[in-house]
């Protein structure tokens, strides 16, 4: 098995670039000073320098960026002391300047960046939540974190269901399958919106238990059909008949349309269509009892 050989490579510090007329006097009597071993004494006046002064001081009498005593050699320590001895106050350079101005206006690119994503998911989520009528909580994964941070589920307070029969428990993430052997860590509810894409591809699915399921393609198609008003009762030569007007059949009565009685009956135990109790007109001749949709067939058709 090969082995993995990871290599640090160190970038070197940029050149000085001092903005005060005593900086090289100052590194030269520096230089003098960082011969041989250096004292204890020197190297806690150094620290307090650093601390009284402060890290863009440290920076200015450097021409260079100051990162802490600990990364400074030693001639660089004793140029502190020599600049504060002498009470020196250089500007920062130009290039220091340049850098923090550059990383500031990268900074507020990203803030405002996920200003625009958190209010994008903001509205997905508030409609997301409006579309599946039902009560949800939001809670972010604890046990594992992406790039943009922990993803946030979409948390159901009663079991749902979704489709024909896929369950949804309480207090489970919404994209949870309910025989998962390692369920999701999730937090406690936080103020912020869901995330998780297949959260949010259920949230248009998820009914409560005891809601109907959605309806079938031919259901829906039929529903279409009730709604144009092509759906009729007829009552002919003592049979009750449901007929689809808006196209003929090859059988018995074709004058009269397909026959839906099985299809339209399952609709209306569904609660989806009901049948006028006054006769009017079809679209072709005759007159029957029209069939039409109920709030609940509306909606099972629109959604």
């Amino acid at each position: 098995m090969s082995r993995r050989i990871v290599v640090t490579a160190l970038l070197p510090e940029p050149d000085p670039e001092p903005t005060y007329p005593e900086y090289e006097e100052i590194q030269a009597e520096a230089r003098r000073k960082s011969h041989g071993p250096i004292s204890q004494q020197a190297i806690q006046n150094m620290q307090e320098v650093v601390q009284r002064r402060g890290g863009d001081w440290c920076t200015a009498v450097l021409g260079r960026p100051f990162r802490g005593l600990r990364s400074t050699g030693t001639r660089e320590g004793w140029m502190l002391i020599l600049a504060d001895e002498r009470g020196l106050t250089p500007e920062l350079p130009a290039r220091v300047l340049e850098d923090r101005k550059r990383a500031r206006d990268a900074q507020e690119l990203r803030e405002k960046r996920t200003r625009e994503r958190f209010e994008r998911e903001m509205r997905r989520w508030e409609a997301a939540l409006a579309a599946a009528g039902v009560e949800m909580t939001v809670r972010e994964n604890t046990r594992h974190a992406g790039v943009g941070g922990s993803l946030r589920h979409a948390v159901p307070k009663e079991d749902l269901v979704s489709g024909r029969s896929r369950k949804h428990l309480a207090d489970r993430g919404l994209c949870e399958t309910p025989g998962r052997t390692n369920p999701l860590h999730l937090s406690e509810p936080v103020n912020a919106p869901a995330n998780c894409r297949r959260c949010l591809a259920y949230m248009e699915k998820v009914r409560t238990l005891n809601a109907p399921a959605p309806p079938t393609a031919a259901e829906r198609k039929l529903l279409g059909l009730v709604n144009s008003g092509a759906v009729v009762t007829f009552h002919v030569r003592r049979c009750v008949t449901i007929r689809d007007t808006s196209q003929r059949s090859n059988a018995a009565w074709g004058h009269l349309g397909r026959k839906v009685d099985v299809a339209v009956r399952k609709l209306e135990k569904k609660g989806w269509v009901v049948q006028d109790q006054e006769h009017s007109a079809t679209q072709t001749a005759g007159s029957g009892h029209r069939w039409r949709l109920t709030e609940a067939g509306i909606a099972a058709l629109e959604g």
